[in-house]
């Protein structure tokens, strides 16, 4: 909410004395476990940061940094972008010696709970919110209530929180100029990525701005929202097949969709990139691998965690931040677009 919020307004959305919600805050166990949870709960809607979480920010002294990615634990050790990220963090923590307490969602309809455990929590000096949907205001909730915060991902929004991102929209635009470009495919669909988080929009503007830039129109057949995962990818193989034409393009928001994709329609007897050619993105390490292998976007997120986690270390030491910070892509030029023996 704000750093107005109070242990009383606390209490009062509980329904308990401040001496009780301060105990309960405390994990107190004179404490009924209701009330414990009853209270825990009124202060995450409003965002409380407990006093003792505000002290130690003041002192400086707490060795632990929090990384919140609000998605169940399947989903984050599913994917290599989160792994590389992690590494970033974890590497910058042992540098300096620092903890790092990783707080993942229940389940994909419990994102809440990613942060439930952090703002109740005593040990974490500040937070790195990773991957959260454009629905998402915990992260924000928590910034206004005084733990520093940096989250990995664009905000366009937000201009006062400290933000650490790739350039997804000229990536992706790359990729779609590289097909109409070198290889003349005038027809080009897109497989995005779940269009309630930044990154799926940044990398679905990448593509229709360069349609636009080529004087090529959106063929709404041959788009489809999926999941970033292997099974989304064959479901959007089926339901773009009957609509495909040879010489056709495609361009998916992340490589286990395509790869999961071109396996559906090699089933169905299509080639790629004889029949189909295809550029994704990610740089996931089966995508050097597949058959064929595949065209494909990459950064560097090994250094994005370490950017989020040295910004994070400076503002928990009360330093000022140059923020956003932007990293770069690349195009890694393999066979599915259609090229031939390229590095």
């Amino acid at each position: 909410m704000n750093n107005r919020v109070t242990l009383a307004d606390v209490a009062n959305l509980a329904g308990v004395s401040k001496t009780s919600a301060s105990m309960a805050l405390a994990g107190n166990t004179r404490v009924a476990d209701s009330t414990r949870e009853t209270v825990r709960r009124a202060a995450a809607q409003l965002g409380y940061v407990p006093h003792f979480a505000a002290s130690s920010l003041r002192s400086h002294k707490a060795d632990t940094i929090a990384v919140a990615l609000p998605h169940d634990v399947k989903h984050v050790f599913s994917h290599p972008v989160f792994i590389e990220m992690l590494e970033g963090v974890a590497s910058v923590a042992n540098e300096l010696d620092l903890s790092v307490l990783l707080s993942t969602a229940r389940s994909s309809r419990d994102e809440e709970s990613a942060y439930s455990r952090i703002i109740r929590g005593r040990q974490a000096a500040g937070v790195i919110v990773a991957a959260a949907s454009i629905h998402d205001n915990k992260a924000r909730q928590i910034h206004d209530s005084g733990f520093p915060v940096v989250i990995v991902g664009r905000i366009p929004r937000s201009t006062d929180v400290t933000s650490v991102y790739v350039d997804d929209l000229g990536g992706s635009e790359a990729a779609v100029r590289h097909l109409i470009e070198s290889h003349g495919v005038r027809r080009i669909g897109h497989v995005s990525g779940p269009l309630d988080h930044q990154s799926s929009i940044d990398k679905r503007d990448g593509y229709e701005r360069a349609l636009a830039s080529a004087g090529l129109v959106i063929d709404p057949r041959l788009t489809y929202e999926g999941d970033y995962d292997e099974a989304s990818g064959h479901s959007a193989a089926r339901a773009l097949l009957a609509s495909l034409q040879p010489g056709d393009g495609m361009f998916f928001a992340n490589d286990q969709m395509a790869i999961g994709a071109i396996q559906e329609w090699q089933a169905a007897g299509l080639e790629v990139p004889r029949d189909i050619k295809i550029v994704a993105y990610d740089d996931h390490p089966l995508s050097r691998y597949s058959t064929p292998r595949l065209t494909t976007v990459g950064a560097d997120m090994v250094e994005v965690g370490e950017a989020a986690m040295r910004s994070l270390v400076s503002l928990i030491a009360g330093e000022s931040v140059t923020t956003p910070i932007e990293f770069p892509t690349r195009l890694i030029v393999r066979e599915s677009c259609g090229c031939t023996g390229a590095p």
